[in-house]
C-alpha cells in the first residue's frame, strides 16, 4: 500500500502551519450536517486559543520572526527559537533560548519569547530590567528598544524596563495586543481603537502632542517613532514623529505589517509584499513572492514565505543556516455530516469520509482555515477568498466575493466574518438564517436553521433565524465563541464558563460545570475543551459520539453525530458514528529533515538526526545504523549517510567496494549504482566502488556538486561547466560548457539545471527521461530511465518512463527530491516523506507514524 492510499485508524498527526503563528485561529474548524456547525475558530482580530487560556481575541506583533537593527530571531516549526545576526556594538546574537517557543520578539540588544507554557522568557541585555520578565501567564510579548511589554490573559497590559518617558507605566484597561516601540508603547482595544503612551503620547517634550487616530484596526506595529495600523477595512494608517509616510497606494489592503527603524512593511491580501518610508539600507526593497510575515530592521530585513522558509536581505546580511522550516504548528481539524477536513503542514486540505457530494474532494491551494458542513465543506484561502465545495442545493457551495477572517458551514447555508468585521451569510434564507443583522463580530457561527456571532462591541451574542425552542436568542453575557447546532445553541463566556440554550432531548441544552477553553456542538450532542486539556461531552451518546478519549488535547470540533480533535500530541482523534469511515483520520509519515533514496530501499534522517529505512533489506541496506546524520545516499543494495561531524558510513552490498566508506571530511555525498562519490571540504571529489568504465577516476579541479548515475558520473565545476566521466554509449557522459547551477547523472542519461533554471538533458531519450519541460527549476535529479524536477514553485514535475508510475507528478510541494531506480522520494514543505513509483518492495511506502 503507497503512502498515498494509506488511511484508516482512528489517530493520525495532522499538523498546520498557521501562516500568522498565534494563528488568524482561522484555525479550528466548523462541524455541521443536519444540524449545524460550531466554531472553534474565533477569527475576529485574531484568535489565540492555546492550552492555557479562555479563547481571547488577541493579535500578535511578531508571532515568528522579528528583526530588529541588524538581528534576528524565529521560532522553528518545534518550537526552538533560532536567533542570526549581531546586536548594536557587534556582539553576535547567536545565543538561542532554551524550551519552546509560541512567539518572539526582539529588542535593541536583548530579546524576549512567550513559552509553550505561557511564560516570558528574555535574554541579552539587561542593564535597566528589560529582561526581568514577571511571572504568571501572557498571551504576547513585545519588545521595545530597552523595555518590554507584555499581554496577559484578562487583557492587561504588563510592562517593565526602562522608563523614561513613562513606557513601562501597565495599562489596565483590555487589550488584544500590545506593540513596544522604542520609548513608546500602543495596544489594541478589543473595539479596535488604539491607546497609546511613553514618549510623545504621556511625559512628552512640550512641542510634542500627538494626536491619536480615531480609525478602528485590527493589528499594530510599533518601531522607532512611528506606529502603523492594519484597519478593519485591510488598509494601513500610519502616526507617529517620524515623517511616518503612508503606503504608496493608500487603497491597498493588508493581512499584516512590521514598522522597522526606517522603513515598513506589509504583506498585501494577495501574499505579496509592499514596502514603504525611507529606502535606505535596503529597508524599502520588495522581496519577490509570496510570504506570509515580513520583518524590516534597520541594516537586516527577513521575511517568512508561505512555504514557511525564510529570506533575509540588506546590508548587514544574515540569514538562518541551512533549509529550515519555521512557524508554529498549529492545526485546524472540522468534523461535518458524514466526513471530516483538516489543513496539512503546508496549508493544504486533507477531507475523509463520504465524497457522494464531493465535498471530500480536496482542492489545491494554501488555506487557513476549514469548515465542514453537512454534505459541504468552505475554507479560507491563505489570500483570505473563500472556497466552498460539495453540495450546492441552496447555494451553500457557491463561493461568495470579497475576504473574510472566518466561515462557519453550516446544514445548508454558510456564515463567515469578512475583513471589515461584518457578518455576511449565504445559502439557504428560508428562517432567515442567512440574513446577517448589521454590526461587527468576532466570530460567528451557522447551524441548521439559525446563525449566532459574538459581537465585536461588547461580546454578546447576536442570533438570526428561526427561533424554535429558544436557540436563536440573543444572549446579554460576555462571550468569547459560540457555536450554533440543530436545536441548541452553546457558547464560552469571557469567565470560561460554558451557557447553552434552546432545547435537547438527550441532554445536549444543559450546562456543565468548571471551566472550558472552547465549546462545539453537534446535532444532539455538545463538546466543551476544558481548561486542563481534557474533552468533556455531555448529550446524545448512542454512538460514542460523547465518549471522547482520556487524554489532552488542544483543539475539538463537533459534526452531527461524531467529534474530531487535536491532541496536543499532533494527532488527530475522532470518536461516534462511523459510517462513512468520517472518524478514520488519515495517517502520515512522520517529519523528517531529509530523504533519500537507494535503488530499492529509502531512508530518511528524522528532526533529531536518527535514520529511518524503509523497502528491500536483502543485504541490510535498510538496516539503520544509530547516530545522528544530515545526509543520506544509496545504491544497489548498499547505502551511505554523512555524519553530523562530516564523516561518510556505508553498509550493505560491498561486491565493488562501494560501502568502504572513505576515510577524511565530505560536505556531500551521493551514490550510484555500484559506486559513490563525494564532495570534500575543499571542494575536490572522492569516488569509490566499479570502476568498470572510468566511472570513479575523477578529473581534476574543484567542484561544487558531484552526482553518480549508473555507470557514469557528472560534477558541475567551479564557474559552471559540467565535466561527465564513465560510460558514454548513449552520450550521457558528454561535457556541457553551461553555465549550470546543478546536474543528475541517471541510468543513461543525465540532466541539469542551466543558470537561467531551465532544464536541459543529454544522453538517451529512448522513454522521454531526456525530452525536458518548459520552465524553471530549481533541482533535477534523474533516475534510471525517469527524470523529476523541482520547479521554482516547489512543486514536482516528471518526465520519462511510466513502468510504475515513475513519471506522474506528486501532489503538494517539495523541499528536495531524488530519483533513483524506478521511484522518486521527497521531503515535503510539511516535514513529511513522500514516495512515488515502484513499490515492489516498499521503497515508496515510508513508515506511518504510529509503526514508528
Amino acid at each position: 500500500m503507497s503512502l498515498r492510499e494509506a488511511r484508516g485508524r482512528r489517530g493520525g498527526p495532522w499538523f498546520a502551519l498557521s501562516s500568522i503563528a498565534l494563528s488568524l485561529c482561522a484555525c479550528a474548524g466548523e462541524p455541521a450536517s443536519e444540524h449545524d456547525a460550531d466554531e472553534g475558530d474565533i477569527a475576529a482580530i485574531a484568535q489565540a486559543l492555546r492550552d492555557d487560556d479562555t479563547p481571547i481575541t488577541a493579535v500578535t506583533d511578531e508571532p515568528v520572526l522579528s528583526v530588529e537593527r541588524q538581528h534576528a530571531c524565529a521560532v522553528r516549526r518545534d518550537g526552538t527559537v533560532n536567533c542570526w545576526g549581531t546586536y548594536d556594538g557587534g556582539q553576535s546574537a547567536n545565543a538561542d533560548p532554551s524550551g519552546t517557543f509560541l512567539q518572539v520578539s526582539t529588542g535593541l540588544l536583548h530579546s524576549c519569547g512567550l513559552k509553550t507554557d505561557g511564560t516570558i522568557s528574555c535574554w541579552g541585555a539587561n542593564n535597566v530590567g528589560q529582561g526581568d520578565a514577571p511571572s504568571g501567564t501572557f498571551l504576547q510579548v513585545s519588545a521595545g528598544a530597552n523595555h518590554t511589554c507584555g499581554l496577559r490573559p484578562n487583557g492587561a497590559i504588563i510592562c517593565w524596563g526602562d522608563n523614561t518617558f513613562d513606557q513601562s507605566i501597565d495599562s489596565a484597561d483590555v487589550y488584544v495586543q500590545v506593540a513596544a516601540g522604542a520609548q513608546h508603547n500602543c495596544g489594541l482595544k478589543a473595539n479596535g481603537t488604539v491607546h497609546c503612551w511613553g514618549w510623545y503620547f504621556t511625559n512628552n517634550p512640550g512641542e510634542h502632542n500627538e494626536v491619536l487616530p480615531t480609525d478602528t484596526f485590527v493589528q499594530l506595529t510599533a518601531n522607532f517613532l512611528n506606529t502603523c495600523g492594519v484597519r478593519t477595512n485591510g488598509t494601513v494608517l500610519c502616526w507617529g514623529a517620524s515623517a511616518t509616510p503612508q503606503p504608496a497606494n493608500p487603497s491597498d489592503t493588508f493581512v499584516r505589517i512590521s514598522a522597522g527603524e526606517f522603513s515598513t512593511c506589509g504583506v498585501k491580501t494577495d501574499g505579496t509584499v509592499d514596502c514603504w518610508g525611507h529606502g535606505d539600507y535596503g529597508g524599502t526593497t520588495e522581496p519577490a513572492g509570496s510570504f506570509t510575515q515580513i520583518n524590516p530592521g534597520s541594516e537586516l530585513h527577513c521575511g517568512l514565505r508561505a512555504d514557511s522558509t525564510i529570506t533575509c536581505w540588506g546590508p548587514a546580511y544574515s540569514a538562518p543556516s541551512g533549509a529550515e522550516i519555521y512557524g508554529r504548528i498549529e492545526v485546524a481539524v472540522s468534523a461535518g455530516g458524514q466526513h471530516t477536513c483538516a489543513l496539512r503542514p503546508d496549508s493544504t486540505v486533507s477531507c475523509w469520509g463520504s465524497d457522494a457530494h464531493d465535498q471530500s474532494t480536496e482542492p489545491p491551494g494554501a488555506y487557513r482555515q476549514i469548515a465542514a458542513g453537512r454534505d459541504h465543506t468552505c475554507a479560507v484561502r491563505s489570500s483570505g477568498t473563500v472556497n466552498c465545495w460539495g453540495s450546492n442545493t441552496d447555494g451553500q457551495g457557491a463561493d461568495p466575493s470579497g475576504t473574510f477572517k472566518q466561515v462557519s458551514a453550516g446544514e445548508l447555508h454558510n456564515c463567515g466574518v469578512r475583513t471589515n468585521g461584518t457578518a455576511f451569510c449565504w445559502g439557504n434564507n428560508d428562517e432567515l438564517q442567512a440574513t446577517a443583522p448589521a454590526g461587527t463580530f468576532k466570530q460567528v457561527s451557522a447551524g441548521l436553521w439559525h446563525s449566532c456571532g459574538v459581537k465585536t462591541e461588547d461580546s454578546t451574542v447576536d442570533c438570526w433565524g428561526d427561533n424554535t425552542g429558544g436557540r436563536a436568542t440573543d444572549q446579554a453575557a460576555e462571550f468569547s465563541q459560540v457555536s450554533a447546532g440543530m436545536n441548541h445553541t452553546c457558547g464560552l463566556k469571557t469567565d470560561g464558563a460554558v451557557d447553552c440554550w434552546g432545547t435537547g432531548a438527550y441532554g445536549e441544552a444543559g450546562d456543565p460545570t468548571g471551566t472550558f477553553k472552547q465549546v462545539s456542538v453537534g446535532d444532539d450532542h455538545s463538546c466543551g475543551l476544558r481548561s486542563n486539556g481534557t474533552v468533556h461531552c455531555w448529550g446524545r451518546d448512542d454512538h460514542d459520539e460523547s465518549s471522547p478519549p482520556s487524554i489532552e488535547f488542544s483543539q475539538i470540533n463537533a459534526g452531527k453525530d461524531h467529534t474530531c480533535g487535536l491532541a496536543k500530541d499532533g494527532l488527530v482523534y475522532c470518536w461516534g458514528v462511523n459510517s462513512s469511515q468520517q472518524s478514520e483520520p488519515p495517517m502520515t509519515t512522520g517529519i523528517f529533515t531529509a530523504v533519500g533514496v537507494g535503488d530499492e530501499h529509502s531512508c530518511g534522517v528524522r528532526e533529531d538526526g536518527s535514520l529511518d529505512c524503509w523497502g528491500r533489506n536483502h543485504q541490510n541496506q535498510s538496516s539503520e545504523p544509530p547516530g545522528n546524520f544530515t545526509q543520506m545516499t544509496g545504491g544497489v543494495a548498499y547505502t551511505c549517510v554523512l555524519k553530523t561531524n562530516g564523516e561518510v558510513l556505508c553498509w550493505g552490498n560491498d561486491e565493488y567496494g562501494q560501502a568502504t566508506e572513505p576515510s577524511g571530511t565530505f560536505t556531500a555525498i551521493e551514490a550510484g549504482d555500484y559506486h559513490a562519490c563525494g564532495r570534500r571540504t575543499d571542494g575536490t571529489l572522492h569516488c569509490w566502488g566499479r570502476n568498470q568504465y572510468g566511472q570513479t577516476t575523477v578529473p581534476p579541479g574543484s567542484f561544487f556538486q558531484v552526482s553518480a548515475g549508473y555507470y557514469h558520473t557528472c560534477g558541475v565545476k567551479i564557474g559552471g561547466a559540467v565535466d561527465c566521466w564513465g560510460n558514454s554509449m548513449e552520450g550521457q557522459a558528454a561535457d556541457q560548457a553551461g553555465p549550470f547551477l546543478q546536474v543528475s547523472a541517471g541510468g543513461s542519461h543525465s540532466c541539469g539545471v542551466k543558470d537561467d533554471y531551465s532544464v536541459y538533458c543529454w544522453g538517451s531519450d529512448s522513454l522521454g527521461q531526456s525530452t525536458e519541460p518548459s520552465g524553471s527549476f530549481f533541482h533535477v535529479t534523474a533516475g534510471t530511465n525517469h527524470t523529476c524536477g523541482l520547479r521554482t514553485d516547489y512543486t514536482v514535475d516528471c518526465w520519462g518512463s511510466s513502468t510504475s508510475g515513475q513519471n506522474a507528478d506528486p501532489p503538494g510541494t517539495f523541499f528536495t527530491i531524488q530519483a533513483s531506480g524506478d521511484h522518486t522520494c521527497g521531503w515535503k514543505t510539511d516535514g513529511t516523506a513522500y514516495c512515488w513509483g515502484s513499490d515492489q518492495y516498499g521503497e515508496s511506502s515510508p513508515p506511518l507514524w504510529q509503526e514508528l
